[in-house]
């Protein structure tokens, strides 16, 4: 029973105040990351709070009519969500950058000096990569 209501819990609510969260529109690249840090750590855990229902239940993972805790499918497909969120967010904002800057893509000749938008999505796209090296290696 503590299974099944822990499996409840994962499944339905987490699952979906996570999927609901990663899809507003105002969620942030930064907040997307913090996400995918977390539900890694929390997929992690999982092992934990398995043994840990174990121990005070003292049924068996293995046990033949126990049902398996389904938090590793849950935190995988948040995980999962928010790297495609992030992906594309990341792809709107290159073209904002781009169809602001109403480039000049055919000039004859270079001036010299590199497009001040170019420089500001340059900037934005490095800031944005410092954010991604908080990322856990996977």
């Amino acid at each position: 029973m503590l299974r099944k209501s822990t499996n409840l819990l994962l499944t339905r609510t987490l699952s979906g105040c996570l999927q609901n969260l990663i899809k507003k529109p105002h969620i942030g690249l930064t907040e997307l990351v913090q996400i995918i840090i977390n539900t890694t750590h929390l997929e992690q855990a999982c092992k934990y709070l398995e043994d840990f229902i174990t121990n005070i239940t003292n049924v068996s993972p293995e046990t033949v009519h126990t049902t398996r805790l389904y938090g590793l499918s849950t935190f995988k497909d948040a995980r999962h969500a928010a790297e495609g969120e992030i992906y594309t967010k990341l792809n709107q904002k290159i073209d904002e950058f781009i169809q602001l800057a109403d480039y000049d893509w055919g000039m004859p000749e270079s001036d010299g000096q590199a497009s001040g938008y170019l420089m500001d999505l340059i900037n934005f796209l490095r800031s944005t990569f410092q954010v991604f090296t908080h990322l856990p290696v996977s």
